[in-house]
């Protein structure tokens, strides 16, 4: 084998190892790309079971306060009861919006961070609310509920009422501020992460 057959062979090797490297950086690159658009399914099935819990307690709201007159005060209480866990309603429906729109990768990975950031934004500012209006929301409920199943004023019962009313608040507070931190923000955190190393890796290319 001459020097031209040699270094023709060389260059062919070459080509191919040079594919081989090419291939498996695609195949790297969408491997991050699937887990980056796991997480964000993971994130959109929370917010789908968050939307269908509120719709459940809007239905069983609705079922305790319209057994009532409507302009009586449990009734009152019911409307402005289902009024909060409307608004809940609402916000899930934007965050499982905002999370839709990050999958599928139609735009710049640079792009998708920023989106992200911007959703992660709007999350926490929804749960500050939501969190903020959870002893109101107890504070409604437990009299509409009292009254149901016991008939009985529970504004009768002061000591009661804020004893139950206080315990309801920090085990329902509590058990967000946990599930969010497993559920939403372990989740983005590890889709930041895999995006931020895609980025270097496109840039190390």
């Amino acid at each position: 084998m001459d020097s031209d057959e040699l270094k023709a062979l060389w260059q062919k090797q070459d080509g191919r190892l040079e594919e081989h490297l090419k291939l498996n950086e695609q195949i790297l690159l969408q491997m991050k790309l699937n887990r980056v658009d796991n997480e964000f399914r993971k994130l959109m099935n929370f917010e789908i079971f968050s939307v269908i819990g509120s719709l459940i307690l809007i239905t069983v709201l609705a079922y305790l306060t319209f057994r009532y007159p409507w302009l009586s005060l449990y009734a009152l209480l019911g409307y402005a009861a289902i009024g909060i866990v409307l608004m809940s309603l609402i916000f899930s429906m934007s965050v499982l919006t905002g999370f839709g729109k990050l999958r599928g990768y139609d735009e710049s990975v640079v792009k998708v961070q920023k989106e992200l950031a911007f959703q992660k934004k709007r999350l926490l500012l929804y749960r500050k609310i939501e969190i903020a209006t959870v002893p109101i929301l107890f504070a409604i409920i437990l009299p509409l509920i009292f009254n149901t199943l016991y008939h009985a004023d529970l504004f009768g019962y002061w000591k009661e009422y804020i004893i139950w009313a206080a315990i309801g608040c920090a085990v329902t507070i509590s058990v967000g501020i946990w599930s969010n931190r497993i559920f939403y923000d372990k989740r983005i955190a590890s889709a930041e992460a895999l995006l931020k190393s895609i980025v270097e890796f496109e840039e190390d290319k």
